[in-house]
């Protein structure tokens, strides 16, 4: 004992005394016994990358958010006391090795320690975007950190950035360790089971063990516990030995577990950390219980929904929402389901949640499987069922296969197990599947659990065959039959009707015929065994079926735009015929798909499939006329590989998917067709049916392709047409209502077998049939009736015969028709000629004239209504004139002849009116008086001059101011006169008259006008950099000068700037205008000035009042007189003064140049200002003229007033107002007005603007 107390001793003190102490530079070659994940860290000597000058540096690239670890080996002498790390460390730019990572690319490195290569791991130190250090050199950090017992790796964690592409660099490792601790930590924590709500673990003892026992402590965050870290019941047990149980923990949850030694209430070890692990489900209680994987979010290889587990054997099984295509079967309820795939050589097992299931009760597991199809490329799956009371296979029981390595499906298959447990407890069921590398992937959803009902459905239900209106299907015998039979449902869609179609099925009955179903259509059958009145079992799967046809008669034809009528016989290929609308000549046609019509494309998977029709020969039929439209690519020319190909066969003859028809009695090929991407059409008018005839022929559409190449589109038909030609007599009939003078329309029943016609006509008493080449060929349309319209070649006014025979074959012609029609008269309006016009009459004449018709004329005077017929009647032919009277003097009248053809009650169309007009006496008004030309106070007026009976080629021109009472007369020589002296924006009113033989006629009505503003004409300079006015100074005598500098510009006005107008009075002297230039060095320039004194809108020779230049002055200036009859301008009307300067140029009015300016100004010019003679007490008005407001000076409140027009007639009256009165209301005019105050009476005149 002594000795091996002292044994003891003696290792203990070892133990305290070993220590690590390890250091790695990586100058030996290779990573000197560490270990990286998936090759990412790599020793290297780049000499401007290592981390010194000599020897390696570990480096690794980590991007876009990818992770990395690099591994030490074990570290010996872990005591474990205090570990002290140091290495070095840089990152750089992946693309540029030199080039320092910023912080915000870095990621994290993590430096982390752990008792095993494989983990747990505890972080000691990170690396991130707040401590890095940026450089292109390497940094040196250290660490601490305290081990637990046994051995000790560490790693560096590298997580990089999600925008980042980095190599990091490790080197120069050292660690040493401090003294063991007093107080040891235990070792090798192991998960020994796990429930749902419970954990057992169990650890090593230290070499020394605690004599307190030891703390476990655990979490669900992973956060790591310190020696501070608070421990209470909902996060700790404590255990005497080196196991312990840990209570309350929650179903399917993630828990993370600590251990430490107890040696003393103030000594205690260092925390031991253990591999996460997660508690289990809550087994199933509840049923039925059923999973169809559509809440899933995360899908993939081995992610499988919570409390489901999946074994890997080769391949993992693998949520999806691939869809149905020639790879994959898709899923039975979208969107989600679960599929294993080829070469799955180890199987797999696709476990099931744990379930509660009773000793002694049957439970029934089901779920459905796809393979994606039946032939060879998708068999290849072998699969069974087993049950455990766990998730593993060790120890299962196969319930049975659910499929074999030469089956394959065509839809979803539905599989049911049962199984009666001996034991209550928790039971799991797998789906065990392995594969050869044949298949591609097979499919399971819709998993259910339930317990089995007593009444089973029929297994095994299937379709096995139809005729026109009936269906039979069969169904595998059950064990126990059903007392009270079947019952059977049927429907159109994939939806079971709500009640039986058929009932009463024997119990013992295997199969049953369903009848009056409707011809070519596909139907879904459902049976129902019913064990009693109370107890019946569920609807088996539907399986389906097509009835057959009912053969057409002829002709037959289709364009698929209403439906579809040809039986498709598409299999389990992988190219099928769809009716759709993808494409079509036009709408809808037939075609070849691999997405169910969503495309008229095929993959090239070796497919054959037929599409046909059955129709009825009749008896004696020879040669019939067969036509339809394809288009497609495929492959191959001299020798086709993807095609479509036409067969006539009996009826007896059913073609199978993926077989192709070969030669045989009684088949016939009409070619094979490829290559031709646009619409074709295939014609055929002489195909022999003779051996067809008194008999059903079946006409098939083949579609094959190999397993090669090939190009898009598949194949696509349309607009078939099969009929038998007749070439009896047609009944012909023409169109009364659409006979005209040179046209007419026949009908007939178009022959329905699809005879053309010829036709020809004549005249009646001629010999000669028309057309002289031959008769009128016309095809045979789709319709019921066929029809033509003579193209408006016949004679007016004729009887013609015309016949129609049918045509066959092109030679075949039948009896011809006959029919007789009368051509109507000539419709065609007459021409009309309107001569010997005087002031009241006029005479018509009206020709051609048509044969058989009659005519009428109407007049009237033109924008006047209604017409006037001819009195008493128009005449008729041979007579052509009528003479129009009691018209009156100038005015325009026109006139209208129509004809009415013999034996018709409807009119012709009018003739177009010819118009004329009467002859102008002298007191007709002269016409056309109108302004040529007006301006601000000018008006050139002309007429229409008067040459007739009476002319004196004299006139009366009278004009005024509308609201004037009186005219100004003026007589004129000529038919023209110019208005003078008017009023700038004044509305005129003017009238002419003829003066007869000394005896004015009648005035024209007033024309009114308004005389315009003045508007003055454009002129500006192209360029203005160089050459500008700089400034415009008028001195003008007795009134404020005005000073203008501006910088250069093309044109500017200054017109509407009160700061820049100028004001001169009326006749003054010595007025003075001063241009200052600016102009480049040497060269010269002219200045000219205007003053439109006159207010007339031009700048005349004579307002011109400074010319100079060109030269070099800086200036120009002159002196000048304002005219004494200068424009007084008033509130709004000014006159204007144009400054222009041009470079080499004196500037000529209204020219624009090249270099230089252009300025405009306002010039205001009132008159002289005269002694005041007026006696200030007397009563005043003003302003005068007035537009609004009349103004009152010298009145009482108490005044009265009256005001009179022009022609003395009293327009306004009332007391004035605050000395005011409003004339606005009154028009333009000269008016009196008599004021009546107390102070006195007085009468002034005014005028209203």
């Amino acid at each position: 004992m002594k000795k091996l107390l002292l044994m003891c001793q003696l290792l203990f003190g070892a133990f305290l005394m070993a220590q690590v102490n390890y250091t790695q530079d990586w100058t030996a070659t290779g990573l000197n016994n560490w270990t990286t994940t998936d090759f990412i860290f790599s020793r290297t000597t780049t000499a401007n990358q290592i981390c010194g000058t000599t020897g390696g540096t570990i480096r690794g690239n980590r991007y876009s958010g990818n992770e990395g670890g690099f591994i030490s080996p074990n570290i010996p002498g872990n005591n474990q006391g205090v570990v002290t790390m140091s290495f070095d460390y840089k990152v750089t730019d992946w693309s540029a090795g030199t080039v320092a990572t910023t912080a915000a690319n870095l990621g994290t490195i993590a430096v982390q320690y752990s008792s095993s290569a494989g983990g747990p791991w505890t972080t000691a130190y990170t690396i991130n975007s707040t401590n890095h250090v940026v450089a292109n050199t390497c940094a040196t950090r250290t660490v601490t950190f305290s081990p637990s017992a046994g051995n000790l790796f560490v790693r560096f964690y590298v997580i990089s950035a999600t925008s980042g592409d980095n190599y990091y660099y490790f080197d120069n490792v050292t660690m040493t360790q401090g003294a063991a601790p007093s107080c040891l930590a235990p070792s090798a924590i192991t998960l020994v089971n796990t429930t749902a709500t419970n954990a057992n673990i169990s650890w090593t003892a230290p070499a020394t063990p605690p004599a307190n026992g030891y703390d476990v402590y655990y979490n669900t965050t992973g956060v790591a516990p310190t020696g501070t870290t608070p421990l209470n019941a909902t996060n700790s047990v404590q255990s005497a030995t080196t196991t312990a149980t840990i209570s309350g923990l929650l179903p399917i949850t993630t828990y993370y577990v600590w251990v430490r030694s107890i040696c003393s209430a103030t000594d205690k070890s260092t925390w031991t950390p253990m591999q996460s692990f997660m508690t289990l489900c809550v087994p199933v209680a509840s049923l039925p219980w059923t999973e169809n994987f559509d809440a899933m979010t995360t899908l993939g290889a081995n992610i499988v929904p919570s409390c489901w587990k999946q074994v890997t054997g080769s391949n993992a099984w693998t949520s999806s929402n691939a869809t149905a295509s020639s790879t994959s079967p898709g899923p039975r309820s979208t969107p989600n389901y679960v599929r294993i795939q080829w070469g799955n050589t180890n199987a797999s097992q696709l476990w099931t949640p744990g379930f509660t299931l009773t000793a002694g009760i049957t439970y029934e597991f089901s779920f459905y499987y796809h393979t994606g199809g039946t032939d060879s490329g998708n068999t290849g799956f072998s699969g069974n069922v087993l049950v455990n009371t766990s998730q593993s296979s060790t120890g299962a029981t196969n319930l049975g296969a659910f499929i074999s390595a030469t089956q394959g499906t065509a839809n979803y298959t539905q599989y049911k197990v049962y199984y009666t447990p001996t034991a209550t407890g928790i039971y799991n069921f797998a789906v065990n599947a392995s594969a050869n590398s044949t298949p591609w992937y097979m499919g399971v959803d819709d998993f259910r659990l339930r317990v089995a009902p007593t009444c089973i459905e029929p297994l095994g239900v299937v379709a096995v065959s139809s005729t026109g209106n009936t269906a039979t299907i069969s169904w595998n015998a059950p064990t126990t039959q059903p007392a009270n039979g079947y019952q059977i449902y049927y429907s159109t869609t994939t939806t079971p009707p709500g009640t039986p179609q058929v009932t009463g099925v024997p119990g013992t009955a295997v199969n049953y015929t369903i009848p009056g179903l409707t011809p070519s259509t596909t139907y879904y059958f459902w049976v129902r065994a019913i064990c009693s009145s109370t107890d019946q079992s569920d609807l088996s799967d539907p399986v389906s079926i097509m009835t057959t046809q009912i053969p057409a008669t002829l002709p037959y034809t289709q364009n698929f735009t209403g439906g579809n009528d040809l039986a498709l016989l598409n299999g389990t290929q992988a190219n099928k015929w769809v009716r759709g609308n993808v494409t079509g000549n036009p709408a809808q046609s037939l075609y070849i798909s691999n997405d169910n019509g969503v495309t008229n494309g095929y993959v090239h998977t070796t497919s054959t499939v037929h599409a046909f029709r059955d129709i009825q020969i009749p008896a004696s039929t020879t040669l019939a006329s067969f036509s339809f439209d394809w288009k497609g690519q495929g492959e191959g020319t001299n020798f086709k590989y993807d095609y479509l190909e036409v067969w006539l066969v009996p009826s007896s003859y059913l073609p199978v998917p993926g077989t192709l028809i070969t030669a045989g009695a009684g088949r016939v090929s009409l070619g094979q067709y490829n290559l031709q991407g646009t619409w074709q059409s295939y014609s055929n008018t002489n195909l022999n049916l003779t051996n067809f005839a008194n008999s059903v022929m079946r006409l098939v559409f083949q579609w094959r392709n190999d397993g090669g190449g090939g190009t898009q589109p598949s194949i696509a038909i349309d607009n078939i047409v099969l009929r038998v030609c007749s070439t009896d007599t047609p009944v012909v009939t023409v169109t009364p209502a659409s006979i005209t003078h040179n046209s007419a329309t026949i009908t007939w029943p178009q022959d329905i077998g699809g005879a053309s016609y010829q036709i020809r006509y004549r005249p009646v008493g001629s010999t000669t049939w028309l057309p002289t080449a031959g008769p009128i060929t016309v095809a045979a349309v789709p319709g019921t009736t066929n029809t033509y319209t003579f193209p408006q070649n016949l004679l007016p006014y004729t009887q013609y015969e015309v016949e129609v025979a049918a045509v066959c074959n092109t030679t075949n012609v039948g009896v011809f028709s006959n029919n007789k029609f009368m051509t109507r008269c000539d419709p065609t309006p007459p021409n009309i000629t309107v001569t010997n016009i005087t002031s009241t009459s006029a005479l018509v004449t009206w020709s051609p004239l048509a044969a058989g018709a009659t005519y009428e004329l109407q007049w009237k005077e033109v924008g006047t209504i209604p017409w006037i017929p001819a009195a008493p009647s128009t005449p008729q032919p041979p007579a052509n004139t009528y003479l129009l009277t009691g018209l009156s003097s100038y005015k325009t009248y026109e006139v209208q002849v129509r004809n009415t053809c013999t034996g018709s009650t409807t009119p012709n169309p009018w003739s177009t009116s010819q118009v004329f007009t009467t002859v102008r006496v002298c007191e007709i008004p002269p016409p056309g008086l109108t302004i040529t030309q007006l301006t601000p106070t000018t008006a050139e007026v002309v007429w229409d001059a008067y040459t007739g009976t009476g002319a004196t080629n004299t006139y009366i021109l009278r004009y005024r101011k509308v609201g004037i009472p009186s005219w100004t007369t003026i007589n004129v020589n000529n038919n023209t006169y110019t208005l003078t002296g008017l009023l700038e924006l004044t509305k005129y009113e003017m009238q002419v008259a003829n003066v007869c033989t000394g005896t004015p006629g009648n005035y024209t009505p007033q024309y009114y006008f308004t005389t315009p503003t003045v508007v003055y004409c454009q002129m500006q300079s192209t360029n203005f950099g160089s050459e500008f006015i700089s400034k415009v100074t008028a001195k003008p005598t007795g009134k404020p000068e005005m000073i203008n500098i501006t910088t250069g510009s093309a044109y500017s006005d200054y017109t509407t700037v009160p700061l820049k107008f100028i004001d001169m009075v009326q006749g003054s002297v010595g007025n003075q205008i001063i241009v200052d230039k600016t102009i480049s060095s040497g060269a010269k320039a002219g200045v000219a000035v205007w003053i439109d004194f006159d207010r007339s809108g031009t700048f005349d020779l004579n307002e011109r009042i400074l010319a100079d230049g060109p030269n070099t002055n800086p200036t120009a200036s002159a002196t000048f007189t304002v005219p004494a009859d200068a424009f007084v301008g008033s509130t709004e009307k000014y006159v204007v003064m144009r400054v222009a300067m041009s470079k080499d140029a004196i500037p000529v009015n209204c020219i624009s140049f090249t270099d230089g300016e252009v300025e405009d100004y306002t010039v205001r010019i009132s008159k002289l200002p005269a002694t005041n003679t007026l006696n200030q007490t007397d009563i005043l008005i003003y302003p005068n003229p007035v537009k609004s407001i009349l103004n009152v000076k010298n009145v009482s409140k108490k005044a009265n007033y009256k005001i009179y027009s022009a022609a003395g007639q009293l327009v306004s009256s009332g007391i004035i107002l605050n000395n005011k009165i409003d004339v606005s209301r009154l028009i333009n005019g000269v008016y009196v007005i008599d004021i009546d105050d107390v102070q006195g009476t007085a009468q002034r005149k005014f005028i209203k603007e």
